[in-house]
This record gives structure tokens, sequence and C-alpha cells, in this order.
């Protein structure tokens, strides 16, 4: 029975992780084109998520303290995310469009079903890997929609290396996990991963903060980024990864660019067509039955 409450706890956190990932972009996109650089941005987020959970994992006694020989895989933790990760995505997203890169973020899944198993010596499951590809097949179908793709050879080299990041963030996590709860080791990233953007935002942004529009909407769109995101949604998929593995919840990020759809579109900013809808199915289906226990080559 507890591990029947394990299970749908888990897959509650990814779906509210989930919800909060698609509509991030929201804040971040007005935020860039109100004239925030992305060192602020990330850092404020990551100082206000950090803050955020540690006061209330100390207040309600449920910090725990972290062994000195684990301090180099919490940094290591948050030198793959949120460091590079968002070096990588945010600025490759210069050299490519949105289509390109949900494509190539799409592979993360692909690559921790291999990775994981890879680094812990465990066996690769191959139900996995196969939603995790034809997602990303459905994903493809979706950017295709808009006529191809747009990219030169840095938006390709920058968006590798956030994948590198992605997978090498979900491997560390995966240890981690099982010494510390989900959202102590969220609360540590987020502060360690603030202490590393903190150089570049002097060195890069700081001599243009004062010219900055900082008014209610622009500290609400950074409040909601640190609380529900950099807080939120990170704590949320590290639960999910303690309750079912991190080789499951990755493959859930696939189904994050079709809440991005919908959100667009109830945005007006996209139109729903015949080939989103079909990549859509694809990519929700694909992402049901690799959950699945049922093999059907057993059942025949």
């Amino acid at each position: 029975m507890k591990n029947n409450k394990n299970t749908v706890l888990g897959y509650a956190a990814v779906c509210s992780f989930l919800c909060l990932s698609g509509i991030s972009f929201v804040w971040t996109k007005r935020l860039l084109e109100n004239g925030f650089p992305v060192f602020t941005i990330v850092l404020i987020r990551l100082v206000i998520g950090a803050a955020f959970l540690l006061s209330v994992l100390k207040l309600s006694g449920k910090l725990e303290v972290i062994k000195r020989k684990d301090w180099l895989f919490l940094i290591a933790l948050a030198t793959g995310e949120p460091f590079i990760y968002f070096i990588g995505e945010d600025f490759g997203m210069k050299y490519a469009d949105a289509s390109f890169a949900s494509v190539m973020m799409a592979l993360v899944p692909v690559a921790v079903a291999f990775a994981v198993p890879f680094v812990y010596g465990t066996k690769i499951k191959k139900r996995l890997v196969g939603g995790a590809v034809v997602s990303l097949a459905g994903i493809c179908l979706m950017s295709f929609d808009s006529g191809g793709f747009m990219y030169d050879i840095r938006g390709v080299l920058l968006f590798v290396l956030a994948l590198c990041a992605a997978v090498w963030y979900n491997i560390v996590l995966q240890k981690l996990l099982k010494s510390y709860g989900a959202f102590t080791v969220t609360a540590y990233m987020n502060m360690i991963g603030a202490l590393m953007y903190l150089p570049l935002f002097f060195i890069f942004d700081f001599p243009y903060v004062g010219d900055l529009n900082w008014d209610s909407a622009a500290l609400t769109d950074l409040v909601c980024l640190g609380v529900l995101c950099s807080a939120g949604s990170y704590g949320l998929y590290a639960f999910a990864s303690s309750q079912l593995g991190v080789e499951k919840v990755s493959v859930f990020n696939n189904v994050a660019p079709v809440v991005t759809v919908f959100a667009a579109v109830g945005m007006g900013m996209e139109t729903f067509s015949v080939r989103k809808v079909i990549g859509v199915l694809i990519v929700v289906i694909s992402v049901i039955l690799s959950q699945s226990e049922w093999n059907p080559c057993k059942k025949v």
C-alpha cells in the first residue's frame, strides 16, 4: 500500500512540475522582452527560490544537514543545472528557433535512459527508451508544423551543452536523493547556483541594472519564477524522481512542450493544426505507455 501511495504522489508531483515548466516561458519571455538580461533573471530567480525553500524547511524543521563529503555532489549538481544548463539553453535560443530547441531538449530523456543505467550498473529499461524515442517523434511533428528549423552551429553546440548538463544533473540527482530529501537538495542547489551566477551578473549585467524597468509586473514575474519554478518546479521534479526514479520522470520532460503549446494557444500566440494535434497525441500516448508495466509481447 505504501508503494502505491508513493507512486501516486510521484505522478502527482511530476504532473505539477509539467504545469509549472510549461507556463514558466511566459514569465521569462515577458522579462526578456522588457530588456532584462539573462544573468539578472536567472540570479534573481535562484536567490528567491533558495531563500523561499530554506526558510520554509528551516521553520518546519525539515532542513537536513549536508555531510561534508556530499557538498561536492551538490556543487556538481548545481554546475549541471542550473548553471551550465541555463547558459546553453538561454544563449542557444539566440542562434536557433523554438522548434529546434524543443527537439534538442526532447533528446534528454533518451540520453538519461541510457546514461543512468550505465553509470549505476542497472538494466536499461527498453520501455522507457522506446517511449522517449516515440515522444521525440511527436515533438518533431509539432516542430515541423512551423516549416522546419532555423539554427547555426553555435546554437547546435550550445544546446548540446545544455543536453549534457541536463543528463549530468539527473545522474547526480539520483545519487543525492538516496541520502537527502528532494526539497533540501533543491534548496541548496538553488543557493549554490546563485553563487555561481553572481560573478557573471556583476561582470555583464550590473552596470545596466539601474536602467531596467522594475515595475510591479516585472517583480511579479521574478517572484513567480523564483517560488514556482526554481523552488517549486525543481523541487517537484526531485520529489517525483525520489518516488519513481529519474529515468521514468525524465520522460515527462517531453510533455512540457505540449503544455507550452496549449498555453501559447490560450494566449493567442499560436493556433492548433492537424500536425500539432497528432504530435500532441503521440507525445502523450508514448509517455503514458512508457510508464506502464503492461507488456503486449508477454500477453501474446
